[in-house]
């Protein structure tokens, strides 16, 4: 082989492999028509009970929406999660004629790999008690737990409602709460159920997490509407239940953002009810009027506008009867997370 084909015969192979190079390894976050996509956790792997946060960044001409595990969400967003098992998040950008996909997949110690379709298994030996997982940030925490009003008459009805629980002092509880006495199950957090009970009754919020079993409870004390000697209630009528509450419990978004409250007014018959909206901030409203001509229950409604983001806060507002007596109702709370 002379000197000039053996060059020759080099140089095209020094080509081939760069282009193979160049082919193989294309860049992992971008996408055709110059959709730049960013996509990822700042851990990949937890212990139960801990957090992670999820960020991404969607960046081009060419979408339309942007999804985290099907919940619309900005092209730019932070996200805090605690799974509590190895879980595979995914985020969606539609181009108009395909979606396309990233993942993020977090692995929790001692939860084995993603969720996958079970193969029957045999029966299993019923479970020891569990003792509080290393880590993990201490027993549930509760905010508050009350009835609002604490004390009715028989047949009138009242509303439980707790505010958020956390797995001790940090993040949102991964576990179950149970409301008892009564057919309630499961209930979240923060939440709220209405109760009629036909005599004084204590409620009890069980919270389990990761760290542990913890209780709260709240007593209804109920008396007898009817005056000695018998008979029915003699005085004129009143407001029986003024129970609030939002839309929606919680927003996660950018601010502005107009919040909607409503409550519902019962009276046990014909009368004149005055009232007004009180808000967390301590501004209240207008005295406003409501007539009955019967016994029944009408909706009052309001709405604030709140801006000023990011950051996180609870707000809340109720109402205040004023007449024909005096009642407060319950604090309708929404939880915000403004991200601009």
């Amino acid at each position: 082989m002379n000197r000039r084909l053996f060059l020759t015969t080099v140089a095209v192979v020094i080509a081939l492999i760069a282009v193979i190079c160049s082919c193989s390894n294309p860049p992992e976050q971008s996408s055709p028509g110059g959709l730049q996509i960013f996509f990822d956790a700042d851990r990949l792997n937890i212990q139960p009970g801990e957090g992670v946060g999820l960020d991404w960044h969607v960046e081009g001409d060419h979408f339309f929406g942007v999804g985290l595990n099907g919940e619309p969400v900005d092209p730019t967003g932070h996200r805090e999660v605690w799974p509590n098992e190895t879980t595979t998040y995914v985020l969606d950008v539609d181009t108009g004629e395909f979606l396309e996909h990233r993942e993020v997949t977090i692995m929790v110690g001692g939860s084995g790999q993603s969720q996958q379709p079970q193969q029957p298994q045999q029966p299993q030996q019923p479970q020891q008690p569990q003792t509080p997982t290393p880590g993990c940030p201490g027993a549930p925490l509760f905010t508050h737990f009350e009835a609002n009003p604490s004390s009715i008459q028989s047949g009138q009805s009242t509303l439980l409602e707790w505010g958020p629980i956390t797995n001790g002092n940090s993040g949102e509880l991964v576990g179950s709460v149970l409301l008892t006495p009564g057919n309630f199950g499961e209930v979240g957090s923060p939440g709220s159920r209405p109760v009629s009970p036909s005599g004084t009754t204590t409620y009890t919020l069980t919270a389990t997490g990761c760290g542990g079993t913890a209780t709260k409870t709240v007593t209804v004390n109920v008396t007898n509407a009817s005056p000695p000697g018998g008979g029915g209630w003699s005085g004129p009528p009143k407001v029986t239940s003024v129970v609030a509450n939002s839309i929606p419990p919680s927003y996660n978004g950018p601010s502005p953002v107009t919040l909607h409250f409503y409550a519902d007014v019962t009276v046990d018959g014909p009368c004149t009810v005055t009232y007004k909206w009180e808000r967390s901030d301590g501004a209240s409203g207008l005295v406003e009027k409501l007539v009955f001509n019967s016994a029944g229950t009408q909706q009052i409604a309001d709405q604030w506008t709140l801006g000023g983001g990011p950051g996180a806060g609870t707000v809340w507002e109720r109402v205040s009867i004023l007449t024909p007596l005096p009642v407060t109702s319950n604090q309708a709370i929404i939880n915000l997370n403004f991200t601009s």
